[in-house]
């Protein structure tokens, strides 16, 4: 029995858009199937908002003592293990949500292969510049993003896409799940070096000094047990953006992310195919074996 008391249903928790904690709640239920497809199987780590967002707020990656009993957990890690919520059904994601979890991150692994990749994924991170909003630099992310999709694909991979949620756009590689976690991070690192070798204004170094005026290729997100924003997730964000799949069509012709939102994405998906409904379909191998 996967139930629970929702405590405080109307506390708002992104205050300067009224959202409260049934609204999320609601949210969630709206895009189980989409969510659950990709989400379904794999650890999450959360960022809660005790108070609401903007506010205190703490990355939590091991299961609070307090979770009820059918909670599926695992613990995970080399050296120091960590004891991880698997998203094994919405419920799960609602009580997590009940504890003022606003974010969601997701491994690139799932069960039953928690520690092998079934995604190889690239983080494209305009530049940050004083001032800036988070989203004036999401078409620098975009257009890159636009213009690496035939490299990568001429190296074999299927590529998806979504929006951070904030200025930043992921790239998703279905791969089997038949590799390490450092074959995979080598494969990316193979992938990234053809991307700054073939176009400007690009860099896999992460440091402040490095990036000015770059956008980075975060190809860190396949480093072990590393998590991206979760597809279908709410970014704690004045507007409640969602981290959106897209189709390659919609994304050349997106000038913001802010256009998906927690209230407008159900209505999205009752018009629109889920454009990652066939995600793993497409793993392949990886394009080089270390």
């Amino acid at each position: 029995m996967r139930e629970f008391k929702i405590s405080h249903p109307d506390k708002i928790l992104i205050q300067a858009a009224g959202i409260t904690k049934r609204d999320i709640m609601e949210y969630y239920k709206a895009v189980e199937l989409p969510l659950l497809n990709y989400v379904k199987g794999r650890a999450l780590a959360y960022k809660r908002y005790p108070h609401g967002f903007p506010g205190v707020n703490f990355f939590q990656r091991n299961m609070p003592k307090f979770a009820p009993e059918w909670i599926t957990h695992q613990l995970l890690g080399l050296k120091k293990k960590a004891d991880y919520i698997i998203a094994a059904n919405i419920e799960t994601i609602l009580w997590l949500v009940n504890i003022c979890a606003l974010e969601f991150h997701t491994t690139q692994t799932k069960v039953p292969h928690l520690m092998n990749p079934d995604m190889l994924v690239l983080d494209l991170d305009p530049p940050h510049k004083s001032g800036d909003s988070i989203y004036e630099n999401f078409k620098m992310a975009r257009d890159l993003a636009l213009d690496i999709k035939p490299l990568i694909e001429s190296m074999g991979y299927k590529t998806f896409v979504k929006t951070s949620g904030k200025k930043g756009v992921h790239i998703f590689c279905p791969v089997k799940p038949l590799y390490s976690y450092d074959e995979v991070f080598e494969a990316a690192k193979q992938i990234g070096e053809r991307i700054v070798s073939s176009f400007n204004n690009v860099t896999l170094k992460i440091s402040k000094d490095e990036r000015i005026g770059k956008l980075l290729i975060d190809i860190y997100r396949n480093h072990t047990l590393q998590f991206t924003s979760m597809p279908y997730g709410l970014r704690a964000t004045d507007t409640a953006n969602i981290s959106m799949p897209v189709t390659w069509e919609r994304l050349e012709h997106l000038d913001s992310p802010m256009e998906f939102t927690i209230k407008t994405v159900p209505a999205i998906l009752e018009e629109e195919k889920d454009p990652w409904e066939n995600i793993y379909d497409y793993q392949v191998d990886l394009h080089t074996k270390v």
